[in-house]
């Protein structure tokens, strides 16, 4: 068996220094640094998806709190209503909520 020293070589003929005798010999170190490699990818897939599943989450949570405060407004502006013309309709002041928003009246002076 020939012995070929490796710093004599040509960088572009060490790969062809790797023989399958390399591999059989290395088995389970090989073996072991695929196992590692596939875990951590399989580990970094897992945390990217959990982290984009936050993320949408977080926006449905900002999107739920701004329909939250929306529909607390309207509902506390319809309290507001309700009972002020309930107060009204108590003292009999003959007035009612107007069915059409308020309008503003532009002057012209030409």
């Amino acid at each position: 068996m020939k012995k070929i020293n490796i710093r004599k070589l040509a960088p572009d003929s060490i790969v062809s220094g790797v023989s399958s005798r390399f591999f059989l010999r290395h088995f389970p170190l090989v073996i072991l640094v695929v196992f590692f490699a596939m875990g951590y990818i399989s580990v970094r897939f897992d945390c990217v998806t959990a982290m984009e599943t936050v993320a949408a989450l977080n926006r449905k949570i900002e999107i739920t709190r701004t329909e939250t405060q929306r529909e607390r407004s309207q509902y506390m502006s319809a309290t507001c209503e309700s009972s002020m013309q309930s107060m009204v309709d108590t003292l009999h002041l003959g007035l009612s909520i107007q069915e059409r928003p308020p309008y503003t009246l532009a002057y012209d002076h030409e």
